[in-house]
């Protein structure tokens, strides 16, 4: 059964939520532990993502091609706790919390890959990483100039960067100025990539969503080529011929 663009898109934006909500129940039970009804629905999602997995392998026409290109959705529904249960009755109890970290990673996978897109435009990904780097790095250089604590530090450099400016700390020093105006600087251009990130990416999709419109109706142009004129074979030529030239350009 083949399903439409559309219906791909919900489907992925779907599986993409019931993820993020399973890792977050995956780290509450990693910290504090599930109450009932968050046990039950953390048992639903994972069923649910058993039976998309099984369906998915079902349908695929190269079973071990689909094994080896989701091997995360594996590790996802992989039952480690049971694997680790044999810690409970000895000394290495603790262990058994371990099994909650693959399942974190199998769930991450799918909405991180779905994201990749958008963090590859503009090289987004490394404005992201540099932009981390220096919230950390602010957080420690407060921490040591103005004599808070780290926890404190980090929190004040993430909420600087952001240009939030909560007020609830703030520097003193003439050093700590100095590194408040750089986090600022670096916050300004993080705001100012997200935005040129967001505008490019929804151009280049509704670009080639009219490409792939554009490929679609010259194949249904060919499938009755018998019926064309030679004016009309050299126009889809020149279509191809612009679209070709237009793909190398980006």
């Amino acid at each position: 059964m083949k399903i439409t663009k559309v219906q791909h898109t919900i489907y992925d934006i779907t599986i993409s939520i019931l993820a993020i909500i399973a890792v977050s129940l995956t780290i509450m039970d990693l910290y504090e532990g599930l109450s009932g009804w968050q046990i039950i629905l953390d048992r639903c999602l994972l069923t649910a993502f058993l039976a998309d997995y099984v369906i998915r392998l079902y349908l695929a026409p190269d079973k071990k091609a689909f094994v080896r290109s989701n091997i995360c959705d594996l590790i996802a529904i992989f039952p480690f706790y049971t694997v680790f249960r044999a810690f409970k009755i000895t000394r290495l109890a603790k262990l058994s919390t371990l099994s909650r970290l693959p399942r974190i990673l199998g769930f991450l996978c799918r909405p991180l890959r779905k994201a990749r897109r958008f963090f590859n435009t503009n090289g987004f990904k490394y404005i992201v990483f540099l932009t981390t780097a220096m919230i950390f790095i602010g957080g420690i250089l407060i921490h040591l100039t103005e004599g808070m604590s780290l926890s404190d530090g980090v929190w004040w450099a993430f909420v600087t960067t952001t240009t939030v400016g909560y007020g609830d700390i703030s520097p003193s020093t003439f050093y700590g100025r100095i590194i408040a105006m750089v986090l600022m600087l670096v916050g300004i251009g993080m705001i100012g990539s997200i935005t040129s990130t967001l505008t490019s990416y929804f151009l280049n999709v509704k670009a080639k969503n009219v490409k792939n419109e554009t490929i679609d109706s010259i194949k249904a142009q060919l499938d009755r080529f018998d019926e064309l004129s030679p004016q009309d074979v050299n126009d889809i030529c020149n279509i191809l011929k612009a679209l070709k030239s237009k793909s190398a350009h980006f």
